[in-house]
């Protein structure tokens, strides 16, 4: 009897250490998933800002380049529209030309 004692005794024993060991691993489970979650909400952040810098810096330099691009064609079209009154003005004055000499 005294060894069934003994048996059962050690038994225990050995089913309390292993729930300890369980929950021992549980917490460290735990606190290894929070951290895990904390650097997962930081990347998180630093990736927004990232992002939202990376959008605002596109956003300046589209409005940047829609400004000069707007600059660009209205320049050029003062100039498409003077070239094309000196191409007609000289057209008509060859006309005239080749008019009054055929007289």
């Amino acid at each position: 009897m005294h060894k069934v004692n003994n048996l059962h005794r050690v038994s225990d024993d050995a089913k309390d250490h292993v729930v300890a060991a369980i929950e021992t691993v549980k917490a460290q489970a735990a606190a290894t998933a929070e951290e895990i979650r904390r650097a997962t909400r930081k990347t998180i952040h630093d990736v927004q800002g990232a992002t939202e810098e990376a959008l605002s810096s596109a956003a300046s330099k589209a409005k940047d380049w829609r400004s000069e691009v707007g600059d660009y064609l209205h320049e050029q079209a003062v100039h498409t529209i003077i070239a094309a009154v000196v191409t007609g003005l000289l057209m008509s004055l060859v006309l005239l030309f080749l008019h009054s000499n055929r007289k």
